[in-house]
């Protein structure tokens, strides 16, 4: 419990909300670009229209139907606009950059809570790498959504089988096994977002445990997320809009985990006595309040 408390703590003085609505806010420019970069990386693998219909579904899941086609619209307009070649280079930058602004966003705030700072004026390919990095963060979503979906298609081949066998417990088999994988799957995320994001390099073991315990709090939420901010109440405050206050009310929500996961960490890295590593070009610092004498 003392790790919990000094973990909101840590949080609390670093401004969470603001760091929340920021991304939130953000997200409902760069989720439609991080879907169209997941779509165009993995056709090849899964064909376009199933790794589509599944993100949807995913997303659908979380954010309720409304939200989705919203975000459809958007991608559809997307694809509308790729008539020339130029258009469509134009296009494809526009949308790496705002996809991994979002997680420059995200940098910073961990490194703000981490209480990391840049001191080196980088060069433009540091820059570069910088955004290299999150794509990458980006292609790791994916390549665990697909995986996802492999062992969605094991598990429906063994639910049948426990079916047949023990008819009783193939309703409990499939959620046990589709919550330790969901679990799994976002551990890894947020332990190669807490590793390699930030400009600072926790331990894998520390990481994997922020991680472990922010995907355990972000599995749980969604739960409850989903019964508290149904569509139909919503609808009646604010109308054609509900479908986007949903999305930034989920986003808002993640991204409080997320950053609480992150203090969490380093309380995590300071109780292990395995403190978080600042990169070469980047510092720990530490605020002091200073008194003014009379």
């Amino acid at each position: 419990m003392r790790l919990i408390k000094d973990s909101i703590s840590e949080l609390l003085i670093n401004d969470p909300l603001r760091m929340a609505g920021a991304t939130a806010f953000f997200t409902t420019f760069a989720l439609p670009p991080i879907l169209v970069i997941l779509i165009q990386a993995f056709k090849l693998v899964l064909g376009p229209m199933r790794i589509r219909n599944r993100l949807f579904e995913t997303l659908a899941g979380i954010v309720g139907n409304e939200a989705v086609e919203q975000i459809k619209d958007i991608l559809n307009a997307f694809r509308n606009l790729a008539h020339n070649w130029y258009v469509i280079l134009g296009g494809f930058i526009f949308l790496v950059f705002v996809a991994t602004t979002l997680f420059k966003i995200i940098k910073d705030s961990i490194n703000q809570i981490w209480k990391i700072r840049v001191l080196e004026r980088r060069a433009i390919s540091s820059k570069l790498l910088e955004r290299l990095q999150a794509v990458l963060v980006i292609l790791f979503a994916g390549i665990l959504f697909v995986f996802g979906l492999l062992v969605e298609t094991s598990q429906a081949f063994l639910g049948n089988y426990i079916q047949k066998l023990f008819p009783s417990l193939a309703f409990y088999f499939n959620n046990v096994v589709r919550t330790a994988f969901s679990v799994l799957f976002v551990t890894l995320w947020f332990a190669i977002m807490f590793r390699y994001l930030p400009d600072g390099r926790p331990r894998w073991k520390t990481a994997l445990t922020g991680a472990f315990v922010t995907s355990l709090l972000f599995n749980g939420g969604k739960v409850l997320l989903r019964f508290l901010l149904s569509y139909n109440n919503l609808n009646s405050i604010y109308g054609t809009s509900t479908s986007i206050v949903l999305l930034l009310l989920f986003v808002f929500y993640s991204s409080l985990i997320l950053y609480f996961g992150a203090a969490f960490t380093k309380v995590w890295s300071i109780y292990k006595k395995q403190p978080i590593k600042p990169l070469k070009y980047a510092v720990n610092y530490q605020i002091t309040i200073m008194h003014e004498e009379r």
